[in-house]
């Protein structure tokens, strides 16, 4: 197998927590910029381009047509995407309504883009029920939480840092997962915030042990 080398990945971001209501609309808007800007800072090096879809652009039907376009530009071995995006369990909410990411991967599958498809990142609630789902779609590794997802602000870029330096998406993963992280991230959500099914603990779909420099294949 070939490395795949910098010019010939692309990064895609998309993050809209902001849209989830009035409540916690300081905090989300904050996560949402924090996140664009550390995922810009840590892995512009490591990409020929990374693309950010936020705020009312955040639609499911963009979604779908940016991955397409981008995984299908001239050049390009490799996309990865991260998302930042509210989720409940199999669904996944963007400006224009929920819909569930079995009906997503089914979009991307239909595009037969498997050889392009490589990571899919997610911060959002219930993401391990949706990562199967991108695996499905083509995608070489997806990974998520368990429940609430509260370990977003320590996981990103410790996971981040983790895979611009090469290591596996194992070892990556199980960095963000720090016991410690988790249960401080966890109780405050639950505490603070009020939320009840909190789980922040990632899993991985998939080829764990994909790298940066990994074929999507």
């Amino acid at each position: 197998m070939s490395e795949v080398a910098k010019d010939e990945r692309l990064l895609f971001v998309v993050a809209n927590l902001a849209m989830g209501g009035i409540e916690y609309q300081k905090l989300y808007e904050w996560l949402d910029q924090s996140a664009i800007n550390v995922t810009n800072l840590l892995m512009r090096p490591h990409y020929r381009y990374v693309d950010t879809l936020s705020g009312d652009d955040v639609t499911s039907v963009k979604f779908v047509e940016r991955v397409i376009n981008m995984a299908a530009a001239p050049h390009t071995k490799a996309l990865d995407v991260f998302i930042i995006l509210h989720g409940s369990p199999n669904m996944l909410y963007f400006d224009d309504g929920a819909i569930s990411t079995v009906r997503l991967g089914d979009q991307l599958q239909a595009a037969n883009l498997k050889h392009r498809l490589r990571l899919l990142y997610s911060t959002a609630c219930y993401g391990a029920t949706h990562a199967p789902d991108f695996v499905r779609a083509g995608f070489r590794t997806a990974s998520g939480a368990k429940a609430v997802c509260a370990n977003g602000p320590y996981e990103l870029p410790v996971q981040l840092l983790k895979w611009g330096n090469g290591k596996t998406y194992k070892s990556a993963v199980m960095a963000g997962n720090d016991p410690v992280f988790l249960a401080i991230h966890d109780h405050a959500a639950k505490k603070l915030l009020k939320f009840t099914d909190v789980n922040s603990e990632k899993v991985i779909f998939g080829k764990k042990y994909t790298r940066i420099t990994s074929e999507a294949l």
